[in-house]
Parts: structure tokens; C-alpha cells; sequence
């Protein structure tokens, strides 16, 4: 398996946590419908619902 590969089956999403001002990726659930993670120093959770238009975006900030 390439590393091209492992993207596609654990998609990701950059966050940025304002909160605690640090930088963490989010994965997609094994649902698929949402990319949920916490913040690494204060564990403030942060979930992206997937859409059905999707986003040329793939960072993201979490207020």
C-alpha cells in the first residue's frame, strides 16, 4: 500500500484550535458523515459534518 492510498481510506481535515492556539488534524468517523477530533492540550471536541457539495477547503478554525 503507497501513502496515496492511506489518504483516501483516513481522510483528514486541519484544525486549528484557538482555544489553546495549537494545530491538530481531525479524521473522518467511521460513519463518514463528520470529521471529529479533540483539541490536544484542553480535549474541547471539534466535529465537521461532511457535504454533500463538499469544500475545496481543508483547514479550518475552531472558535
Amino acid at each position: 500500500m503507497n501513502k496515496k492510498e492511506d489518504k483516501i481510506k483516513n481522510p483528514f481535515i486541519g484544525i486549528t484550535f484557538k482555544c489553546c492556539n495549537v494545530y491538530s488534524r481531525i479524521y473522518l468517523n467511521k460513519k463518514r458523515d463528520a470529521f471529529v477530533g479533540w483539541c490536544p492540550k484542553c480535549g474541547i471536541k471539534a466535529k465537521v459534518n461532511v457535504s454533500k457539495t463538499g469544500s475545496k477547503t481543508r483547514f479550518f478554525t475552531v472558535e
